[in-house]
């Protein structure tokens, strides 16, 4: 149970760093076009470990709110209302109890688009799929035994597992599925990144997504279904799973952060 208490204190932590950016950016304090404190002075002044704030870092900038820049930091964007509305998904202190909605509209979204892909899919779209299932099996190959590999890691798992899922509504060839999926990204990497970090979770996603493809590629709607059904309620295991560890942790006192920086969770 160890790794769940000290990942989730990591969430935690981390969850307050990008309340507190975007504190920052709702009130004006840091303007579109302005940088954000830089790494060491937001460690320093919130004495939370430089793990958080990269990973702080790295959630907003795939919700398009900043973007890194080389030998500038990290710059504030002007903020579409799609990404303020992830914003506030992500930021959530109920975030892993909203991960159910979000997974309940996957499974009636995705169950039926899945089926679909079985049907109408292509040599091109199979092409594309093994593409990405190839990208998964590479970032499980890359090294996490640092923090900054880690988050590489998580970064390169995170994207390979939405393109996979962006593939499969390709191959439905629905504009109207290809553009929800989209809008629910920012989301569902995010769900995907934290639960990815649990032992184990990576490779097993590998092995579904590689179940789903095969049902596809047999063209086999009601196959496809059943391996899509069993992948989304592993993810809802994970969650809930996160969830309860959750709670069980915000019982505990808080870490200094010496504590935060020392009790790591070791990579997987």
């Amino acid at each position: 149970m160890f790794w769940r208490f000290s990942l989730i204190r990591r969430q935690t932590i981390t969850t307050q760093v990008i309340n507190y950016i975007l504190d920052l950016i709702r009130k004006g304090q840091v303007k579109p076009g302005e940088r954000l404190p830089t790494e060491k002075q937001l460690t320093e002044e919130l004495a939370v470990s430089r793990t958080c704030v990269r990973e702080a870092i790295k959630s907003l900038q795939s919700l398009q709110l900043i973007s890194v820049r080389p030998k500038i930091g990290a710059v504030v964007l002007e903020p579409s209302p799609v990404a303020l509305i992830n914003a506030e998904y992500l930021a959530t202190s109920a975030f892993m109890q909203q991960a159910d909605s979000l997974i309940e509209f996957r499974k009636v979204l995705e169950l039926g688009l899945v089926a679909l892909a079985a049907e109408k899919s292509t040599e091109t779209d199979w092409a594309a799929m093994r593409e990405v299932l190839a990208e998964q099996e590479a970032a499980l190959r890359m090294e996490r035994n640092t923090p900054t590999a880690d988050l590489l890691f998580h970064e390169a798992i995170g994207k390979a597992n939405i393109r996979f899922h962006k593939a499969v509504a390709e191959a439905t060839r629905n504009p109207l599925a290809i553009m929800v999926l989209q809008a629910i990204s920012a989301p569902l990497i995010e769900v995907s990144r934290r639960t990815n970090e649990m032992p184990g979770v990576p490779e097993a996603g590998l092995r579904q997504h590689w179940a789903i493809y095969r049902a596809i590629r047999e063209n086999n709607p009601e196959k496809a279904r059943h391996a899509m059904r069993l992948h989304l309620q592993a993810a809802e295991r994970n969650a809930h799973i996160l969830q309860t560890a959750g709670e069980a942790a915000s019982t505990l006192p808080a870490a200094s952060s010496t504590e935060q920086n020392q009790n790591q969770p070791e990579p997987a």
